[in-house]
């Protein structure tokens, strides 16, 4: 018999920390379409009245922890689990905390625009998010994360560009596997396997999959974007290169004659 509830999916309450510097709504699609593609977790977000993380005053472990907890007490949120996302800093540097066979768990996104992307952000909190949940689900609290690297979700990242390596690897390594299976039953390895193995995206170009709504409802596309807010700069780049190529060299023509002839015309003014 595996810890499966008997009444079904375990609820899985994720809540956002703190103002988010990437697109929340974009975030939401993603980790609610896992709802669509395995039987054993039910994925629901919390809005809250208020971020119980206004600055980055707190990163020690024990107190983002105890912050999330008090929150979760006085709003009365409902679940079997609950992550936190936040922006801030965790303790040591840490991308993530998870409370082995508890029910509260933080990922931080802190840094990852600038050191680490791509992968992007998406990809990177729901990698992050598998790895919480197998530590988390397994009541014995003795899965945990293993060094040496394998590209496994649950390697433990002392450098940590190595989750760069992890992410895209898309794997459970045999000695987890037998572990999950051993722990949590057959129906937990395979709920974990499909999520950590990002085929539900789909391809970007392929019509209806979860990867082109993305790019068509949120304006977000894996191949290329990190899923944090862009610049302006950014933005000016991805209007220009949507633009059709008739139009852009039409465009760059028009320009350099401009150019040319605001030369040409100082030129012939200077004689």
């Amino acid at each position: 018999m595996t810890l499966r509830r008997m009444s079904g999916r375990e609820r899985i309450s994720v809540v956002l920390l703190n103002k988010p510097s990437f697109d929340e709504l974009a975030l939401k699609f993603l980790v609610l379409s896992l709802n669509k593609i395995q039987k054993c977790f039910e994925f629901e977000f919390q809005d809250l009245e208020e971020y119980p993380l206004k600055n980055g005053d707190l990163s020690e472990i024990e107190d983002i922890i105890h912050c999330f907890s008090r929150q979760i007490e006085k709003e009365e949120l409902e679940g079997d689990y609950f992550v936190g996302i936040t922006s801030y800093e965790i303790e040591e540097n840490h991308f993530m905390v998870a409370s082995k066979g508890g029910d509260i768990s933080v990922i931080t996104t802190k840094g990852w625009d600038k050191h680490f992307a791509p992968p992007s952000v998406f990809e990177y909190i729901i990698h992050s998010l598998t790895t919480a949940l197998i530590m988390m689900a397994d009541k014995t609290g003795t899965m945990d994360t293993h060094d040496p690297i394998r590209g496994c979700c649950l390697d433990y990242v002392y450098l940590k560009e190595n989750v760069k390596v992890d992410i895209p690897m898309r794997y459970i390594c045999n000695f987890c596997k037998s572990a999950i299976k051993k722990k949590l039953g057959s129906d937990f390895l395979e709920c974990f396997e499909k999520i950590n193995s990002f085929d539900w995206l789909g391809e970007v170009e392929i019509v209806g999959t979860i990867a082109w709504n993305l790019k068509k409802y949120f304006r977000t596309d894996l191949n290329k974007d990190t899923g944090l807010y862009k610049t302006r700069r950014e933005r000016l780049k991805d209007y220009l290169l949507g633009l059709p190529k008739e139009l852009t060299s039409l465009s760059l023509n028009t320009l350099v004659a401009a150019i040319m002839g605001f030369i040409i015309g100082l030129l012939l003014s200077a004689d």
